[in-house]
């Protein structure tokens, strides 16, 4: 083996091993980051159940479920949150706006119980000795990891939207690519007098196919977004979207067809399905 061929050998060996290392690393941090907001709620529940236990006279067990049921509250109205202020920043103009100021009222109730309930036991230790003011520091880093948990879930949302976007548009794209060779094939083999009526025939049938695909494609995804609604009444813009596997701005032009039609309507409890 000539020196060339095993510097080659070597350095394929390092870039194999290279890209085995990014791996792993890319799926420990993926999982660190998402266990992060998890554990960062460890020390407030700790916390949390401790003054519950001395307060209000709960057992250890007791205290300990108080605490994590508040802290999964506290996730749930993060959530709400959240969630009312995308869809205020998306929602269209005819469409009823969120309460966000109710959800975010929930969000700023959550995180003040969990400054009391950590801190009522330190501040008489506070007082003695500041370092005590340092137990703020948990419920602090718990409202952090709690948005950035709530936002990490928003954020992946988005992306897997624009994923699903950008499959069905590559999805087209090889379609017409197809057809336009068949089209240009059969083309090639038509001549003589009759070749332009064959080639506008060809054509003509070509664009068919494309328009029965694209036709064919669309009922499918009506249909799975009646099932979805029909599950759910009150599912949001962007969880249909990505049940179905289209852009958020595609399930508003499919509403407003089906609302024309008859098929869905709009009630005081979601959408509701007339007819399938």
């Amino acid at each position: 083996m000539s020196l060339s061929e095993l510097t080659t050998k070597v350095q394929s060996s390092v870039r194999s091993v290279d890209s085995l290392a990014g791996a792993v690393e890319a799926v420990a941090l993926a999982l660190t980051t998402r266990a992060a907001g998890w554990v960062a709620s460890i020390p407030t529940i700790a916390l949390t159940s401790r003054s519950c236990e001395v307060i209000f006279d709960l057992s250890p067990g007791m205290a300990v479920a108080s605490a994590i049921a508040l802290e999964l509250v506290g996730q749930a109205v993060t959530n709400a949150w959240l969630r009312a202020k995308e869809w205020n920043t998306n929602k269209r103009k005819a469409d009823a706006p969120a309460n966000e100021r109710l959800a975010l009222a929930a969000t700023i109730a959550y995180f003040a119980t969990d400054f009391i309930l950590v801190g009522i036991l330190q501040v008489p230790k506070a007082v003695v000795s500041p370092v005590y003011w340092a137990a703020l520091l948990f419920p602090l880093a718990q409202v952090i990891s709690t948005v950035i948990a709530g936002e990490r879930v928003a954020q992946f949302k988005r992306e897997a939207m624009v994923e699903a976007v950008k499959r069905e548009r590559k999805a087209e794209w090889l379609h017409k690519r197809t057809a336009q060779q068949a089209h240009n094939n059969g083309a090639q083999r038509l001549h003589g007098g009759n070749g332009s009526s064959a080639h506008n025939d060809a054509q003509n049938a070509v664009l068919d196919g494309i328009n029965r695909t694209r036709q064919e494609r669309k009922e499918t995804a009506m249909c799975t977004l009646l099932s979805a609604y029909e599950s759910n009444p009150n599912l949001g813009i962007s969880e249909a979207a990505r049940v179905v596997g289209v852009h958020r701005n595609t399930i508003y032009n499919y509403t407003a067809e089906l609302e024309a039609a008859g098929t869905l309507r709009k009630n005081g409890n979601g959408w509701e399905v007339m007819t399938r």
